[in-house]
């Protein structure tokens, strides 16, 4: 749910926080530059009036010092470069100060934006697992990118044309009225219907900028769901059912932003108009004024390039607050992430050895409604290879969750070495249990830094002892570029059965008191397999290590093994015990798959 306006505003103020003063000074520069924007003119003004006419000097108290200045009239007449060289002079001096206020400006929003981008990149890695498992990770990336980039095109330009636009109204009429009262009255009226219509499209544009945010946010989503899974969308011949799905949120996404783009062409014509009647009235009642003799040219040719520089941030008032609406919008949701409660407790607790027994004791876990173990026990000794069998549902990878506490346990209890899991730190448990998901995920980096990835300077002996015991050493050594190569994203250079095996000598090199082989042996084929099992056994030297397979020939050699039905143990025991049960599930399973292998399926 979006925030409130007011907690938005507040949010882009502390955005900004560490840049206040550079930022403050941006718009003092900004006054300085509008103040010389509107000294400039008046130059021009006594030339027209007093020097090559031969009206008597009447300019504003705040000009009246410059005639006097270089010598009086009759020596401008006679050095006419003098005037010439106060234009230029006032241009540089105000090409130097809008150069200053532009690198201030420039540095303050964009160090903002770096440090919101420090701090979101940082809270995100902080949420807990279940708001990640919740979150659609196209629209994060759309927030993280986007609507970032929205907030540092504000700060960076749009918040000093916010500014602009203020001073200039200020400012201007200050120095409108000591012109002419009339035509400056006629100047800030109009002023009042552009900032009413400014106001009210400000609060429609609103509500379509939200709308069309949140359409961007499901096109992202669609198009990272496509390109995740494409191998999965050409396996299945659904190219045609995504492509009808990406045009139909491409399509919403295009609806939106025509709603968006209409508001604003009405907004540009209707300001067009007013600013344009602006201009005309000041235009014909100047004309009357200087006729009349009430109004000298040179007073009313400076006036007019005032109305024309009034006149370009009055009608981009308009498009400033549709920016603010746009940056509120996009701060809104970035709050939305912000306001999300960080993972409690990440670096709190105790770091015992976690090479003890593993107990779960009468553990109950849901996600949501939902409920997956319920009154589970479960003991695995210490050091000891322990396995894990159930069919899909009956909480299997959910025991790897629970003993890394990614979630956390609705009752019951679940202790390492005597050690309850709740009182231990959550940073120092995952840096310890190295897990193998059937899944695995590699970087775009090289194979010896993904196989040694806890070290930013990874220890190729160490990567290399682990790939010979993961059974995929020689097969690196194949590759040109040997232990350097760099795998593409999501590891698409290597095959499935390298994949997973790269994923589990990384596990083998980490410092780990626990090893969890998530369904991730079913990847590589029998032999491999048992090769790999071979190696944990040689290796083992008190890490507990925990098998979860569908494959109970990758089960059947571990030193206990736990039959899972319906959230709880339905069996456990050796091979030759779970074997010895009539109709028991594993016995089951077994010649199951015995028979597939002797029909020729390498189940």
């Amino acid at each position: 749910m979006q925030p409130r306006k007011g907690e938005r505003v507040r949010a882009l103020l502390r955005y900004t926080k560490g840049f206040r003063i550079p930022i403050l000074l941006s718009f003092l520069l900004m006054a300085v530059e509008l103040i010389l924007g509107f000294i400039s003119p008046l130059v021009l003004s006594v030339t027209i009036d007093s020097v090559l006419d031969t009206k008597p000097v009447n300019v504003a108290w705040y000009f009246s010092w410059f005639v006097p200045a270089v010598g009086g009239v009759e020596v401008i007449r006679r050095n006419l470069w003098i005037m010439a060289a106060a234009m230029l002079g006032m241009t540089l001096l105000s090409g130097l100060v809008r150069f200053a206020r532009a690198r201030l400006n420039t540095r303050s929003g964009e160090g903002s934006v770096r440090r919101l981008r420090d701090r979101l990149y940082a809270h995100i890695q902080r949420l807990p697992f279940r708001w990640h498992a919740a979150a659609q990770t196209g629209d994060v990336i759309q927030r993280a990118t986007t609507d970032v980039d929205t907030i540092r095109r504000f700060l960076s330009g749009m918040l000093l044309e916010f500014v602009r636009t203020l001073l200039m109204v200020l400012v201007g009429a200050a120095v409108m009225f000591t012109i002419n009262t009339t035509l400056a009255m006629i100047t800030i009226g109009m002023v009042i219907p552009v900032a009413v219509v400014s106001i009210l499209f400000h609060l429609r544009i609103d509500k379509l900028f939200t709308v069309q945010e949140e359409a961007e946010g499901r096109l992202f989503t669609v198009m990272q769901e496509n390109v995740t899974g494409i191998r999965v969308v050409r396996a299945f011949g659904r190219s045609g059912f995504e492509l009808d799905r990406f045009n139909a949120a491409n399509e919403e996404n295009r609806k939106q932003l025509l709603r968006v783009n209409r508001t604003f062409a009405a907004l540009w014509a209707v300001l067009d108009i007013l600013c344009g009647m602006e201009f005309a009235a000041v235009l014909i009642v100047g004309i009357f004024l200087a006729v009349g003799g009430n109004l000298t040219i040179g007073q009313f040719t400076v006036f007019l390039s005032y109305v024309y520089t009034f006149f370009w941030p009055i009608r981009g008032f308009g498009r400033v607050l549709s920016e603010l609406s746009r940056t509120l919008v996009a701060a809104g949701r970035l709050e939305e992430i912000f306001q999300a409660e960080e993972e409690p407790d990440l670096e709190n607790g105790s770091a015992p050895s976690l090479r003890g027994d593993i107990d779960f004791r009468d553990v109950t876990f849901s996600y949501g409604e939902n409920p997956v173990l319920e009154h589970l026990d479960l003991h695995i000794p210490g050091g000891s290879t322990a396995a894990i069998l159930g069919g899909t549902g009956s909480g299997k990878s959910t025991l790897t969750l629970l003993l890394q506490r990614l979630y956390e346990i609705d009752s019951g209890r679940i202790t390492i070495g005597g050690a309850d899991l709740r009182e231990i730190r959550k940073s120092h448990l995952r840096s310890h249990i190295g897990i193998v998901l059937q899944e695995p995920f590699l970087y775009s980096r090289s194979i010896l830094q993904n196989i040694d990835l806890r070290k930013r300077e990874p220890d190729r002996a160490l990567a290399e002892a682990a790939a010979r015991d993961a059974c995929v050493h020689e097969d690196i050594l194949d590759f040109e570029q040997g232990y350097d190569t760099v795998v593409g994203e999501r590891g698409v250079t290597l095959s499935g059965g390298q994949k997973q095996r790269v994923a589990i000598a990384r596990a083998l090199a980490g410092d780990s008191d626990i090893l969890v082989f998530d369904d991730s042996l079913s990847a590589v084929d029998t032999r491999t397999d048992a090769a790999i099992r071979d190696a944990l056994r040689a290796r083992r030297q008190g890490v507990t290590t925990l098998i979860i397979s569908h494959r109970v020939t990758t089960l059947m050699e571990a030193d206990r093994i736990y039959v899972l039905k319906d959230g709880r143990v339905a069996e456990e025991g050796t091979h030759e015990e779970l074997m010895a049960l009539e109709g028991g599930i594993y016995r089951r399973t077994y010649e199951i798959q015995s028979a597939a292998v002797e029909e020729g399926d390498p189940a």
